[in-house]
């Protein structure tokens, strides 16, 4: 049975995180409202079809500085700014990921070489345009969080790595992230999911006892709580894009905007004029 088949009506309602991640949620969701502004979030969101995706994207570099280039156009990131290196290659079954010396295998890096803003690729998901494109925007959220201008944002208690997925959210691409980020795939065992980010061995394989496990830095629910107050800072109840999530992640989506729409009062968030002071 797949894992988002297994909610009940007793939890239909329920908010899909816990209290605190529910506060740190709002907390670097607001931040991404201060900094980048609400009128940004108002815009198009970037579906999964394929007229999204330079024609028969096999990971040319040709095809991958125009994806670079499309992803960048949703995010506002000028990607006519930035370096573009690729590495690792497709296997013949099109799974095989680079591993660094000790163990992990990493399918982007974001650096700054020599003031310029350089990301760095793995060819092994260009099999999958959908996920290769979440973990270019992923790059791109460092881009714009780190790479534009020094931000000061630990203080608001937002790891940066998970921060810069929520980046994504706010920016327009977190259909991709929150898809690639679990992502279900059938198996001879039965479900196995798809590597992003910079991840452990024991993080890709999990447990004997668990034959599904979370991937990169956000979780599901996570995602789906962060697109419905998405949701709800575009004015929408029902929006079409919504369509375009996986079932995991649309199951905590629908979750969350039921649980939002029903929350009186509404959850405080950190007013933005006075964001909370910084950790001495």
């Amino acid at each position: 049975m797949p894992p988002w088949s297994r909610s009940t009506r007793a939890d239909a309602d329920t908010c899909p995180v816990s209290p605190a991640e529910r506060i740190w949620l709002d907390t670097g969701l607001d931040w991404c409202r201060r900094e980048f502004g609400v009128a940004v979030a108002r815009n198009p969101i970037a579906l999964p079809t394929a007229d999204f995706f330079p024609a028969d994207f096999a990971g040319s570099g040709g095809q991958v500085d125009e994806l670079v280039r499309r992803v960048g156009a949703v995010m506002g990131a000028d990607a006519g700014s930035l370096t573009v290196k690729l590495f690792g290659s497709l296997s013949s079954d099109g799974r095989a990921a680079s591993k660094d010396r000790i163990g992990r295998r990493t399918v982007g890096r974001y650096r700054s070489v020599g003031g310029r803003n350089q990301i760095e690729l793995d060819l092994a998901r260009a099999d999958e345009p959908a996920v290769f494109a979440a973990v270019v925007a992923h790059e791109l959220g460092h881009v714009r969080v780190l790479g534009e201008a020094p931000r000061v944002h630990d203080h608001y208690g937002v790891d940066d790595e998970q921060l810069t997925d929520l980046v994504t959210v706010h920016l327009g691409m977190g259909i991709f992230t929150a898809n690639a980020a679990y992502r279900y795939t059938k198996s001879v065992r039965g479900f196995s999911v798809l590597p992003m980010g910079d991840l452990t061995d024991r993080m890709l394989t999990g447990t004997a006892h668990d034959p599904t496990f979370a991937l990169g830095y956000l979780s599901t629910n996570q995602y789906g709580y962060a697109l419905a107050r998405h949701c709800l800072l575009r004015g929408e109840t029902d929006p079409p894009w919504s369509r375009y999530l996986e079932p995991g992640v649309r199951l905590a989506f629908l979750r969350a905007l039921r649980h939002l729409a029903a929350a009186t009062p509404p959850h405080p968030a950190p007013p933005p004029t006075a964001p909370p002071s910084p950790r001495s």
